[in-house]
């Protein structure tokens, strides 16, 4: 019988806001690839290390693992969509709990990290009644760049990335925080920032042969095309499953910043994604200045997957686009803020999340 350790691993991640899950949601019912809802596994593995301060290392048991991962990977959010629901309603959590303290129990050799990451697929597959032999890849949805390395470290994986206009990535970004009022105006766009800065650099560093990026705009405009070009490079079949959108076989709608907070109930209006009516929403959001930021900031990612650009770059307005980097998006309006010069702070982070992007998460507040 295949061990699940022997599969070769596939990363799912992008550059922002470009609909990694609509993505993950046309993968999630083909039969040769093993796929788990959202899972973000070493984003979570992270967020125990530096919020909870939970090292997952050789002193802990299986079962303290497992209870590590089940609590983290369980817990119950207002605003958590079921599309990142792990199990179905009629699954046993602790069968599925079972399963993965089985596996930790028999796999010892392996790397602790390495060791929970086979753990879950194990048991998302026996829960599933999924044949192993039968499966060509594991998907792992990462979502966010900064943690891609680790996939290379551990499982020498190859790795697909959703891109999308800099512009309409940061115009649906800002708008969908605004439905999350508690997030500062400097921490949003700079954690876009950090999302797309960081994507790029790993994509400019990782071999070619190891890694495709799709434009959302072209999967819109042919998916058939596109979705044949990914199951190409996933090394499966064509499939038609792989045009419709599923979450654990589920029929899932989508979302959308700009109509809903959480996952849609209805139908996106007729002719939604049509080129001119997302250009009319970034727009709505983004003013010339903001443009002419992004178009500065992110000029490589802008030319390396043709986006036309608004603005003429050269010296002068580069200049001026990187002085409306510093200084805009800031609370100015929010006198605790000046007085306590936390602007000077935010300014000081930008640069590092732009310059130095890595070391940026290791000194800020970046997740």
């Amino acid at each position: 019988m295949r061990k699940i350790n022997e599969i070769p691993v596939t990363v799912l991640a992008s550059f922002g806001h470009c609909g990694t899950d609509w993505l993950h949601s046309l993968i999630d019912s083909h039969k040769e690839v093993l796929i788990v809802p959202p899972l973000s596994f070493f984003r979570k593995i992270d967020i125990l290390k530096k919020i909870k301060k939970i090292n997952l290392d050789s002193s802990l048991s299986a079962k303290q693992i497992t209870n590590i991962f089940m609590n983290e990977f369980f817990q119950k959010s207002p605003n958590k969509n079921k599309k990142n629901n792990i199990l179905n309603k009629n699954q046993s959590k602790s069968k599925f709990k079972k399963y993965i303290n089985d596996f930790l129990i028999v796999e010892k050799k392996i790397d602790i990290q390495k060791r929970l990451f086979f753990a879950i697929h194990h048991a998302f597959a026996k829960i599933n009644k999924i044949n192993l032999e039968k499966i060509k890849t594991i998907v792992s949805h990462e979502h966010v760049p900064w943690n891609c390395h680790y996939y290379n470290e551990y499982f020498n994986s190859k790795f697909v990335f959703i891109v999308r206009d800099p512009r309409a990535t940061i115009g649906g970004s800002l708008r969908m925080f605004r439905r999350t009022k508690n997030i500062p105006i400097n921490w949003q766009i700079d954690m876009v920032l950090s999302y797309m800065i960081s994507a790029h650099k790993f994509f400019t560093n990782m071999t070619r042969k190891k890694i495709l990026i799709l434009r959302n705009e072209d999967m819109h405009k042919n998916l058939k095309l596109e979705m044949k070009k990914l199951s190409k490079w996933l090394n499966i079949k064509f499939n038609k499953s792989l045009l419709n959108s599923t979450f654990l076989g589920k029929r899932w709608i989508g979302e959308s910043g700009y109509i809903s907070k959480l996952d849609l109930k209805n139908e996106y209006p007729k002719n939604y994604y049509k080129p001119i009516n997302i250009e009319t929403r970034w727009r709505s959001i983004l003013d010339k200045k903001a443009i002419l930021m992004i178009e500065t900031v992110l000029e490589e990612i802008m030319i390396q997957n043709k986006y036309k650009f608004d603005n003429k770059l050269n010296i002068v307005s580069r200049f001026f686009g990187y002085l409306i980097f510093l200084f805009k998006f800031h609370a100015f309006n929010n006198f605790s803020y000046l007085l306590k010069l936390r602007f000077i702070k935010n300014i000081i982070r930008r640069i590092f999340v732009v310059f130095f992007s890595a070391q940026s998460r290791k000194i800020f507040d970046i997740m």
